[in-house]
């Protein structure tokens, strides 16, 4: 039989605000959701570390699904936003298994409506090569990531 048809993507996470993590970024949303993230002073940890924002109810994401997300890349070593969907005005589409292995270690596990936030060391971003000009070898990543939908 043909497989149902995936419902359609929130136009933004729905989840339930989830206490904040010490040691993370600060994260304000606007009113369509877009975040202002503001990256503590301190040297960002050593390995990855993932919060939830807000917890969705809706479907747990696999290895290997179509994920429907807006997101932000920040690079904690510059403050600099290198990437964000927000700023296109639409969300973007990808495969869990096509983005870098922190991105990958983000999403999968999580529910859709879910919001969260990772810190990604060199080594689970771009590695020693970085990915010129907005991120050294060295500098390690934050995302903020809205789950949106799967399929």
């Amino acid at each position: 039989p043909p497989r149902p048809s995936a419902p359609p993507a929130l136009p933004k996470a729905d989840g339930v605000d989830q206490p904040v993590t010490p040691g993370f970024p600060t994260v304000v949303l606007d009113d369509t959701g877009r975040p202002t993230v503001t990256i503590p002073s301190e040297a960002p940890p050593a390995d990855l570390k993932l919060a939830v924002l807000k917890l969705g109810s809706g479907a747990v994401v696999a290895a290997g699904d179509d994920v429907t997300v807006h997101y932000e890349g920040i690079n904690w070593n510059t403050g600099v936003i290198f990437d964000e969907s927000w700023a296109r005005g639409e969300p973007a589409t990808f495969n869990t298994a096509q983005v870098i292995a922190g991105f990958t270690a983000a999403l999968v596990g999580q529910t859709v409506g879910s919001q969260v936030i990772v810190i990604i060391p060199p080594g689970q971003g771009y590695g020693a090569a970085g990915s010129p000009p907005d991120i050294g070898g060295t500098d390690t990543l934050v995302f903020v990531v809205d789950i949106l939908g799967i399929g």
